[in-house]
């Protein structure tokens, strides 16, 4: 388990660093919206001059959401001590492990669409081939696409496992507040991407903020029941 707990406190560690970088990169290289040009068509100039960024951004969250498949595997073996509880137990098991799965499919799809877009972008002078890559960009970043889909449905799953194996944590008692944690992280997750389901059939994603905020409550759970995972207060 302390193994699964180092791994959580990878994770962690992984979505602090990006979090500086991005806002030290954003702060050394400010964004400047041009009036009259779309977002898709100011982001693609922006982000092409910094051609890897995104990928790498993207990619190693991709790798880390991967590894953090056992995390939902570990919880899964501690709390298989819980009698009549085995059904909700896989049910957190799949729920967990696709959607850490999913989520990282669907960052590896970000990382490389953009970059190849940036790649498409740069190669070219020529009005039709940025146009296109200035709709690959907005399809796959801005407007939904593919990859969105996968990480809102990535989500509703994790969001699943937080609250199911947060129930099987609150049967055993020792960790109450973490469960209470789980349980509204969880709502707040489903909510929130559903809402954002709606919007992006519109094409739209008015809920990205509030989700993000929801997100640090997640990256929260994960560092607590990490830390006892390691200190071993969670045995299986």
């Amino acid at each position: 388990m302390k193994v699964i707990g180092w791994i959580g406190l990878l994770h962690v560690a992984a979505i602090i660093v990006w979090m500086i970088i991005n806002i030290v990169f954003s702060i050394s290289n400010p964004f400047h919206y041009t009036e009259g040009k779309t977002l898709a068509e100011a982001g693609i100039a922006y982000y092409s001059q910094f051609p890897g960024y995104l990928g790498a951004d993207h990619g190693s969250k991709a790798l880390i959401m991967l590894l953090s498949i056992a995390l939902p595997i570990g919880l899964f073996i501690y709390l298989k001590k819980l009698e009549n509880f085995s059904l909700n137990n896989t049910i957190g098991l799949i729920a967990g492990c696709i959607g850490f799965a999913l989520y990282g499919l669907s960052l590896m799809l970000q990382a490389t669409t953009v970059e190849y877009a940036f790649n498409l972008y740069n190669s070219s002078e020529d009005a039709y081939t940025r146009q296109f890559a200035t709709l690959l960009y907005e399809w796959s970043m801005l407007e939904g696409g593919l990859s969105v889909s996968i990480y809102i449905m990535a989500n509703l799953l994790l969001a699943t496992w937080l609250i199911v194996h947060s129930a099987g944590l609150n049967i055993l008692g020792k960790t109450k507040k973490l469960s209470i944690l789980g349980y509204i992280t969880g709502i707040l997750q489903i909510l929130g991407y559903l809402l954002s389901w709606t919007f992006l059939m519109q094409g739209k994603q008015n809920m990205h903020d509030i989700n993000e905020l929801v997100g640090l409550l997640f990256v929260i759970w994960i560092l607590i029941i990490s830390i006892k995972m390691v200190r071993g207060k969670l045995i299986a």
